[in-house]
């Protein structure tokens, strides 16, 4: 009777031993969980978590194709402050002769509590010597000689930069003065800034200007710059771009880190103390992302041939992404194929390349970019 109840329970076992399922791990405990849990969602799952910052708003951005990459209220419009004059210097390069000398008109003595360069009434300096008084010591005088020098007036400069900012698409933006003291109506936000950002860095003097620390100009006067941005020869990669402080904004900043040829920016607006923000975020991303090129391995799985020769089918162009490690380890591609597409001939390099279709990447199950593909 005992050894019946013995081989009748090993049956059982071996029976419920059949009935349990060898797919992927599932997750139990509640209904609202997905019964299968597959390795990219555990990846992000796994992933670390954006720091906590004290600004009030944020963003960072890929400074390839200009993406919001994070935010925190990155659409928020806050007093810029002196980060106004990355905007001033870029209508100051589209607009004026960079050697064209200048009669300074402003003792900055007077302006109590501006930051300054340090001009003399009756100075005279070149619109290239005053750009490094703007953007080094993030002067305010340089900005008041500067617009009515560039525009014929303040108002009319305060015109130019507004009408910029509408053909750069910013839409939290509007500029009252040139400077960035704080008015009525001034103001911008973390993702507006690092637009006008890229787009001041296409001039070679901005970002050579923005990466210096400290420059002696020599006019009548001796003036010493040290750069205000915190973060320039103290951390490897940033180069540059603009601080800015008035009681209204609190602390601001916009940084730009190079890395791998490829620049990543960081805005953090309205904040006791720009530089644990800023740290922390570009600590963070300098960890857990990078730049990821989106191609197809040379493997014999990519190769499409004709009745004579075989083609390897290559992403016609390049893109690349800036990516979490998670997504980048869980990247995927689809190929959708153009029925007999010609292939290029071997022994003539010279021919254009024959459309072969589409290649989609994904990562996560989501889809990150549709490419058309050649086959060489």
């Amino acid at each position: 009777m005992l050894s019946r109840k013995i081989t009748l329970t090993c049956l059982l076992i071996m029976v419920g031993c059949c009935l349990v399922g060898f797919g992927p791990p599932a997750l139990i405990g509640s209904d609202l969980v997905p019964s299968t849990t597959y390795a990219d969602a555990l990846s992000q799952a796994s992933a670390p978590s954006v720091p906590t910052i004290r600004a009030s708003a944020a963003a960072v951005v890929d400074g390839d194709d200009g993406q919001i990459i994070w935010g925190k209220n990155p659409h928020q419009a806050w007093p810029p402050a002196s980060m106004t004059k990355m905007m001033t210097a870029l209508v100051t390069l589209q607009h004026a002769n960079l050697d064209q000398k200048v009669t300074s008109n402003v003792d900055a003595a007077k302006l109590v509590g501006d930051s300054v360069m340090g001009l003399h009434p009756g100075e005279r300096l070149s619109i290239r010597q005053l750009l490094y008084g703007l953007l080094i010591p993030s002067g305010d005088d340089a900005a008041m000689v500067l617009a009515p020098a560039v525009a014929g007036s303040e108002s009319q400069f305060v015109a130019l930069m507004n009408q910029e900012a509408t053909q750069l698409g910013l839409t939290d933006t509007h500029f009252v003065n040139e400077h960035g003291l704080d008015a009525p109506g001034h103001v911008s936000s973390p993702y507006d800034m690092i637009v006008i950002a890229r787009a001041a860095m296409q001039y070679p003097l901005f970002r050579q200007i923005v990466s210096t620390q400290h420059i002696i100009i020599q006019g009548r006067w001796t003036y010493d710059l040290t750069n205000t941005n915190y973060f320039l020869g103290r951390r490897p990669g940033v180069i540059g771009i603009k601080t800015g402080s008035t009681d209204l904004a609190e602390h601001a900043i916009t940084v730009a880190e190079e890395r791998s040829g490829h620049i990543l920016y960081v805005t953090v607006m309205h904040t006791p103390d720009y530089r644990p923000d800023v740290a922390a975020l570009l600590d963070y991303f300098d960890a857990n992302d990078d730049w990821i090129a989106l191609s197809l391995p040379e493997t014999p799985l990519d190769q499409v041939s004709n009745s004579t020769s075989t083609g390897q089918l290559v992403v016609d162009g390049s893109l690349t992404m800036f990516l979490p490690a998670w997504r980048a380890t869980t990247l995927t591609t689809t190929l959708n194929l153009t029925p007999d597409s010609p292939l290029r001939a071997t022994d003539n390099p010279d021919l254009p390349d024959a459309n072969a279709g589409t290649a989609t990447f994904y990562s996560g199950g989501e889809p990150l970019a549709r490419l058309p593909l050649v086959a060489k």
